[in-house]
């Protein structure tokens, strides 16, 4: 049976067909509007497809969608079972090759996560038990330190597994689930582990790399309203290359720097109170920093520096 309602919108009629379907979850009779993708059933209350109520959706294949399921889940927990050290390849002529690998390596697991994304009713509660068992399985590991200091840099490798490879493959990836599973992950990590890590796309981070900047200093400065060629940075900058470079720890220390500055500034970025972050930064180290410069102290401003890079590392990173 056909029924037909007519209603009248901005002056132009508008008919809605109704069909009779029948609700997959209490199976009652219902009348159904052919201009709705979800309705809610007058019996039990569920939201279901108008597809699935009126018969058209296709059915689905229970082999195909138990086995993409499993192969998702299990591949995310592998991941975090065989994470080792990922920080030791995040340098600038290791990243890319290493990134790419680790993209291939795991694109049937991506594979997975959106055939069962397509065919589940409810794809966000299904996201929630993957992000889920990936933030258990961390839990569980960290449980086995004792020491807050191993736990700490256990938790700081599982934050550049997932902020510098798994969130950037998932978001290369190019499909349906992954802006939402990344989104999903990110927030759920960082409540759950009281972090900062960001949405960055391989690109981003890669793109980092291959420009020498002074990336936290130049983003302090704009931050503030100053321009790229200002007295603070130009002063930095010589500092860096004519004082630091020239040693081998000091170029260390650069290196270093170049390594994890643009993921720093990028959550710096994502805070709503960015500018009275960088008003501290500008207040506690750079000003100090500069002052020792002028003083030729170069020393003193090479601690201040190396402190700097640990408080953001440890506060943006860890």
């Amino acid at each position: 049976m056909t029924m037909f309602r007519q209603s009248i919108t901005t002056g132009k009629s508008k008919v809605t067909m109704f069909k009779e379907g029948t609700c997959p979850r209490c199976h009652e009779k219902i009348q159904v509007p052919d201009d709705r993708e979800k309705i809610l059933c007058m019996y039990c209350g569920e939201e279901i497809l108008v597809k699935k109520a009126l018969g058209e959706e296709k059915a689905v294949d229970y082999a195909a969608y138990g086995e993409n399921y499993n192969r998702a889940l299990q591949a995310l927990q592998e991941l975090i079972r065989t994470c080792y050290k990922p920080m030791q390849d995040f340098k600038k002529n290791l990243y890319e090759g290493v990134f790419q690998n680790f993209y291939s390596s795991h694109r049937s697991m991506f594979e997975a996560m959106e055939y069962v994304y397509q065919q589940e009713e409810k794809p966000d509660v299904w996201m929630k038990k993957m992000v889920s068992c990936v933030i258990e399985a961390v839990q569980e590991d960290l449980k086995t330190y004792k020491f807050k200091g191993q736990k700490n840099q256990r938790l700081l490798d599982y934050n550049f597994l997932i902020s510098v490879y798994l969130v950037p493959a998932v978001l290369k990836y190019p499909a349906e689930v992954s802006e939402p599973f990344a989104d999903m992950l990110i927030a759920s990590w960082n409540e759950t582990f009281d972090t900062s890590i960001g949405k960055a796309r391989f690109d981003d981070i890669d793109s980092g790399f291959h420009r020498k900047l002074c990336y936290i200093t130049t983003a302090v400065c704009e931050g503030l309203g100053k321009g790229e060629d200002c007295c603070e940075l130009s002063i930095l900058k010589e500092y860096r290359d004519r004082y630091l470079e020239s040693t081998e720890e000091g170029h260390a220390l650069v290196e270093e720097y170049y390594d994890i500055a643009p993921t720093i500034v990028k959550r710096i970025d994502r805070q709503e109170n960015r500018k009275e972050l960088y008003q501290d930064l500008y207040e506690e180290y750079l000003v100090p920093c500069i002052r020792k410069i002028e003083e030729q102290d170069y020393e003193a401003c090479k601690t201040l520096y190396q402190d700097m890079v640990l408080k953001l590392k440890e506060r943006y990173i860890q």
